[in-house]
């Protein structure tokens, strides 16, 4: 018996979740999963379409064109089954990030404004290591804040993340990065996809083979959060993936300012081209 073509049409996390779902035999026996990633606006052939069963599909706006949920639901044949996944979101580990910087990803907003003000980047390091409140924010505001937003923006999701989120988010890491989340997550929306499905959940088989798509790139976590919050996993001395690096959080803020006083505009690609076993001067 033909398996009925599944269509996936998410951003990164798509890929994070795809080899849950091909890896559980009851998915991979009834379905062939073909992803498409939605915001490099990769084209959905019309006989994908035509041919799907199955859509898993992050929501997109009117904006999106012809890539809009609106616009590719109704291409859609009218047996096709469709799911709407979270887009998965969350500051609580990181209430400095910024996407005000558009020249550079991952941006800092503390970081940033201490370089505005003009000060060097060795200076700009000492007052951010050592920053307490007055200069953070109110950390647990903007965490609370970040919940409230999940929550809002999974309501039409038939999983959701948002309270198991909650209930763990101070006692283990549930991101990477702000929109990558980790394993935990991912199997819970790839288990409560299976049961939507009737398949029976996700098979420990699967949890225990998974490998992370992402898990080469840690974002890390400012220490003075293991206190305002109650993150233990935010230690000074802990060390991150940062691709070919493991660097702390201490080494990771002084790469970042020195891809910001170099003028390289891509933090990622400066990030990558580190050597294996690099460490920043103190």
């Amino acid at each position: 018996m033909p398996r009925t073509l599944c269509l996936l049409h998410a951003n990164c996390q798509g890929e994070a979740l795809r080899p849950l779902l091909e890896k559980t035999p009851a998915f991979a026996r009834l379905f062939r999963l073909r992803g498409y990633t939605n915001y490099t606006r990769e084209a959905i052939g019309r006989k994908d379409l035509r041919d799907c069963g199955l859509f898993l599909y992050q929501r997109l706006g009117s904006h999106w064109g012809d890539l809009s949920t609106e616009r590719l639901l109704s291409r859609l044949s009218p047996d096709c089954q469709r799911i709407e996944i979270p887009n998965f979101f969350f500051k609580g580990y990181w209430p400095l990030w910024t996407h005000a910087h558009k020249s550079i990803d991952f941006a800092d907003s503390l970081l940033e404004e201490l370089l505005a003000r003009g000060l060097a980047p060795h200076e700009a390091l000492r007052l951010y290591l050592c920053a307490g409140p007055r200069l953070l924010g109110d950390v647990a505001v903007v965490a609370e804040e970040s919940l409230g937003e999940a929550e809002k923006r999974e309501a039409a999701c038939p999983v959701r993340y948002g309270h198991l989120l909650r209930e763990r988010w101070r006692e283990e890491q549930m991101f990477l990065t702000i929109n990558h989340p980790g394993p935990a997550l991912l199997f819970h929306l790839a288990d409560g996809l299976l049961r939507l499905l009737g398949l029976g959940g996700l098979p420990e088989t699967a949890r225990r083979a998974y490998r992370h798509p992402d898990d080469e790139f840690w974002l890390p976590i400012h220490p003075a959060l293991n206190g305002l919050l109650g993150l233990p996993f935010a230690r000074r001395d802990r060390r991150y993936p940062v691709f070919a690096a493991s660097l702390t959080h201490r080494e990771y803020t002084s790469c970042y300012l020195a891809c910001r006083s170099q003028g390289v505009k891509d933090l990622v690609v400066f990030l990558r081209n580190l050597p294996g076993g690099f460490r920043p001067a103190a």
